[in-house]
């Protein structure tokens, strides 16, 4: 604005009278009056000149702010991605569940978050694995219980022929529809994918969700990227209801005691 300004006032020097403490000149675009205050010791180009360094300084410190906002924006949603994981783990009953919170803990002290305790960590298992779940098809869906979880599914497990879902700008598990060659998943699956994710994120309590899904080539984790983080294109979305997913979640246990 202080440029704009500034344009105006040496397009108008011949307006300017001196002593001025304002002036009012029209705006190149709209034609409406701008109000520009003036120094009325000094004269329009001097005025000017004042309003161009204001406007480099500005510019200077949007530069030097924008790196520090996006670094706080990103610890954000890292953030918000952990307390996904630890939404999912509210109760727990397994060794496996166990070693799902012990691996976001030592993910959170390598992260610098959380100091590391002296007392050495019991050893639950080797690692632990994520969920597992079946499409009216019969296709193998996965959804990551943890960061560490969600970067192995999305850059390790993942092949050519998946399909990788995650809630649209909304922390949440990471969840890989496993598809063999030659095989097409139905509207079912994806929409059994989509409830899924919905239900294992941070809308997990919204009437629905918008989820993306894409091929997971066109998944991306940023150079120098916290555990979890990723970006995508080539996106379709679906929308995703939690309610449904929670109950594939009850159906599924349902069957397994069986």
């Amino acid at each position: 604005q202080s440029r704009e300004k500034a344009d105006l006032l040496m397009a108008y020097l011949q307006d300017w009278q001196p002593g001025m403490k304002s002036i009012t000149l029209p705006d190149f675009e709209t034609n409406q009056p701008v109000k520009i205050p003036l120094n009325p010791e000094k004269n329009a180009v001097q005025n000017a000149q004042a309003l161009y360094k204001r406007h480099q300084k500005l510019k200077r410190t949007r530069d030097a702010v924008e790196p520090l906002l996006k670094e706080v924006q990103d610890e954000i949603q890292y953030l918000e991605q952990v307390e996904a994981s630890l939404t999912q783990l509210n109760t727990y009953n397994t060794l496996d569940d166990l070693q799902t919170l012990q691996e976001i803990r030592e993910e959170l002290i390598g992260q610098g978050y959380l100091e590391a305790s002296a007392q050495r960590s019991r050893n639950l298992s080797d690692v632990s694995q994520p969920y597992r779940y079946q499409t009216p098809s019969g296709f193998e869906l996965l959804i990551g219980r943890n960061n560490r979880q969600n970067d192995q599914l999305t850059f390790r497990t993942a092949g050519d022929y998946d399909l990788w879902f995650h809630t649209q700008e909304i922390a949440g598990s990471h969840v890989l529809l496993r598809l063999e060659p030659g095989t097409v998943a139905d509207p079912a699956d994806l929409q059994f994918a989509a409830d899924l994710a919905a239900y294992n994120s941070r809308g997990c309590q919204s009437e629905q969700v918008p989820v993306v899904y894409t091929k997971p080539k066109y998944v991306y984790k940023p150079k120098g990227a916290k555990p979890g983080m990723a970006i995508y294109k080539h996106e379709q979305i679906l929308w995703g209801r939690p309610d449904q997913g929670r109950h594939h979640v009850m159906e599924s246990a349902s069957t397994q005691k069986m």
